[in-house]
């Protein structure tokens, strides 16, 4: 679908899109600026762009920091992601219809966790039967329509892209710590299938979707899943809220060990002025027939509070509840309580460093190489290119 859809742009002679603003160019569409490449880029609307996230993670436990992630691996360099990103976005501020799509693949330790069933899944057997410490994920592939003239905008997507609740994302350039929260961690990531998002006005929109189910791609178990959201964001409002749902069987399929759990998600944001922000992420889930457990619950509750004291430098502290009642998400029931404090400094727009402190707590459980508590402080470097 996706070679058709890029040849029928090239070839069928569709308007070229505008270039990308400055400030959109990375160094690798800047150094092609004024070749044939970036010509042949920049006339049909295309970029190219990417980044490396590399960190070191130091901490009060053993080889790895597990359950706690994505930065799992103590006292060890890390190439998280090498990230490539190849896109063609639609236009929203078009007349008319447009055409796109986004193509995201990248390497590291964090496809460990991303890696979707039934899509090059043999990477999480292929280290004496456990997940190899660098895999390769393919996170992102998906044609995309914008048409304007329906409501105030429709947008469908169609294929694998990320899901559509929480306040933290999987691309390092996206999220605001080195560290994910529990939430992200052992909520799913994508979804493949299609999605429309329709936005009726200034402030509200909404979307629906039919997926194969939470990171699966392909299984013997799969039920048709619904997502759906709908958003309140006034432009002229510091305020905003995102209620997102994932609804499908909510039945774990034991003969694949496939989980298909039912998502409750609410994301509040509040702008106190324009340097200070605080999000609101609680969500609460559950799944039914698990293998010796029957019916499993999770709730988490985070808080984010971020202080941009300049465009180089900004702050953030989170605060996170994860209740894990049975233990089926992380391994260790209990309440898992985590706080962390994190900068981030950009010397240059395309260089990044994050350092993080981080304290975690889990009374009833020792999911820490044994203990119920864990220190970490980390560094983060990311590259974009």
């Amino acid at each position: 679908m996706l070679p058709l859809l890029l040849s029928t742009m090239l070839i069928a002679g569709q308007a070229p899109t505008p270039a990308p603003t400055p400030a959109e160019r990375w160094p690798l569409m800047e150094s092609l600026q004024g070749t044939y490449p970036g010509w042949l880029l920049d006339g049909n609307g295309l970029r190219v762009s990417g980044w490396a996230e590399g960190s070191f993670t130091t901490g009060s436990g053993g080889p790895t920091h597990l359950p706690m992630g994505l930065n799992y691996r103590n006292d060890e360099p890390l190439l998280q992601q090498f990230w490539v990103r190849f896109e063609r976005p639609v236009q929203t501020s078009a007349t008319t219809p447009t055409f796109g799509f986004r193509l995201d693949t990248f390497v590291g330790t964090d496809a460990r966790f991303t890696i979707a069933r039934g899509l090059f899944d043999s990477q999480l057997r292929s280290n004496e039967g456990g997940p190899a410490n660098y895999a390769v994920d393919p996170i992102q592939f998906y044609g995309e329509a914008y048409l304007p003239q329906v409501g105030r905008g429709l947008d469908i997507k169609v294929g694998r892209f990320f899901c559509q609740f929480g306040a933290e994302t999987t691309d390092a350039i996206s999220t605001p710590l080195a560290s994910r929260s529990y939430n992200f961690v052992y909520d799913p990531f994508t979804h493949t299938g299609l999605l429309a998002t329709q936005k009726v006005d200034d402030a509200w929109s909404f979307q629906a979707g039919l997926v194969t189910g939470s990171d699966v791609f392909i299984d013997s178990g799969i039920t048709p899943t619904f997502i759906g959201s709908v958003k309140w964001a006034p432009p002229t409002s510091r305020h905003s809220v995102l209620l997102a749902t994932v609804v499908g069987s909510g039945q774990y399929y034991q003969p694949t060990a496939l989980n298909q759990p039912q998502i409750l998600d609410l994301v509040y944001i509040c702008k106190f002025t324009d340097r200070l922000t605080y999000t609101l992420d609680a969500l609460g889930a559950r799944q039914d027939h698990v293998t010796n457990l029957g019916s499993v619950y999770w709730y988490a509750m985070d808080h984010y509070l971020t202080q941009t004291f300049s465009p180089r430098l900004s702050a953030t502290v989170r605060l996170e509840l994860f209740h894990d009642f049975q233990g089926q998400r992380t391994g260790y029931r209990g309440l898992y309580t985590a706080a962390t404090l994190g900068l981030t400094y950009k010397p240059r727009p395309w260089l990044w460093f994050r350092p993080e402190v981080r304290y975690d707590v889990n009374d009833e459980s020792r999911p820490f190489s044994g203990h119920h508590d864990l220190a970490t402080a980390a560094m983060e470097v990311l590259v974009r290119w």
